[in-house]
């Protein structure tokens, strides 16, 4: 006699394995079956159903509606089935019909506890499921037209981005072309210059003046023309480095002799500390020149006159280190972040009025990762700071 309150409660691991029989209404041969798993107490036919049930449950933390055959030693009876993960638990119930959930829990409410929680609130789960159908088919559908919006905008921001990598490309052919033509009459005009003031007693007080400003702005010109040539050759990914074998201990001293004369003109001491062996090692001789004198021109042009700037030279295991310390003025925590990129110039000023064309560290790190080496930067605002190079000394000449 099937009574639509009859069912059972079986508590599982999440492998399936049964734990316990809490209430069993179905068939007493079903109580001792702890240990075995749960797919065993079926048909054999059921057990594709079975698997897909627990699975759903353990993804879903909770399923229903589902229909298995007991085997013929209990009774080859047709239940159904629902389950929910209970801590880490998986609860099953089972009942005869599907006419009457409540009278299913009201007669194992002894067990009250959480299990029968979970329950009642599957119950209101399945409710709100159906009530829910169709706002969910709404849902799917704008999810779909808006996913069908995302891609398009893709497409276009793919086809955007190949139309600015063209454009990008013809404008570094376009600042190298005009950097070139530039560059040549600027060479010519600070030629001049330095002719006219060879034979300066021909000139007056004030025309002496216009021509040192007349060379002041063509030099810092040139260099700018230059700044941008290197910087259109870096962003066009054309930077080719001449690797040779060289002692960069000696490169590091000629740079510093060469850059005495500037450092004087503020009465800034520049010193050199640097081991006693030479540091042999593979690199571009002529770009790691131009990092090294751009930081060194830097640390003079932002450092008070009658400061001193420390250059080291060191190995440390396998890298080679260059130091550049000044005494400045140091640069604000906030400014850091800008240090490195193109264009872009801190609070700090030069202390001689000096101009710069915030290309210069820009310039300096990627010459310095061309090499695989590193920049760090160590600054306290009023203390001056310090840039460090490092460059591996493992490089060899392919």
């Amino acid at each position: 006699m099937e009574s639509s309150g009859e069912g059972i409660l079986i508590v599982c691991d999440f492998d399936g394995r049964i734990q316990e029989i809490n209430h069993n209404d179905i068939d007493p041969n079903l109580n001792g079956t702890e240990g075995r798993m749960f797919a065993d107490l079926f048909y054999t036919e059921s057990i594709g159903g079975i698997l897909e049930f627990l699975i759903e449950i353990k993804k879903n933390k909770v399923s229903f509606g589902w229909g298995f055959t007991l085997k013929p030693e209990y009774n080859f009876e047709r239940l159904h089935f629902s389950g929910v993960i209970v801590e880490n638990t998986i609860t099953i119930f089972g009942f005869r019909t599907k006419l009457d959930f409540q009278k299913f829990i009201s007669e194992i409410m002894l067990i009250n506890n959480e299990q029968i929680n979970k329950i009642r609130e599957l119950e209101k789960f399945k409710s709100r499921q159906q009530s829910n159908f169709n706002t969910d088919t709404h849902y799917l559908e704008e999810l779909s037209r808006l996913n069908n919006e995302l891609m398009a905008v893709q497409r276009e921001l793919s086809k955007k981005n190949v139309e600015l990598a063209n454009l990008n490309k013809i404008k570094n052919q376009f600042i190298g072309m005009a950097a070139h033509d530039l560059r040549n009459p600027l060479g010519v005009i600070i030629n001049y210059c330095e002719f006219l003031e060879e034979d300066s007693s021909k000139l007056d007080e004030d025309q002496a003046g216009f021509i040192s400003q007349i060379k002041s702005s063509s030099t810092f010109m040139l260099n700018l023309v230059n700044d941008l040539l290197d910087v259109s050759s870096i962003e066009s990914g054309s930077v080719t480095l001449k690797l040779e074998e060289s002692d960069l201990t000696a490169l590091v001293e000629n740079i510093v002799q060469s850059n005495k004369y500037l450092a004087a003109k503020k009465n800034i001491l520049l010193k050199v500390s640097k081991e006693e062996q030479p540091i042999n090692m593979v690199f571009d001789k002529s770009k790691i020149h131009q990092l090294i004198t751009n930081l060194i021109t830097n640390a003079i042009k932002f450092s008070y006159p009658g400061s001193e700037v420390l250059i080291e030279v060191f190995k440390k295991e396998e890298m080679a280190e260059i130091n550049v310390k000044d005494n400045g003025q140091g640069i604000h925590q906030e400014d850091l972040k800008l240090l490195f990129k193109p264009f872009q110039k801190t609070n700090v000023k030069a202390t001689a009025g000096e101009k710069s064309s915030g290309l210069g560290l820009y310039i300096v790190k990627k010459i310095t990762e061309a090499h695989n080496g590193r920049i760090d930067v160590n600054s306290e605002f009023g203390k001056g700071s310090t840039f460090s190079i490092k460059l591996p000394m493992n490089t060899k000449i392919k």
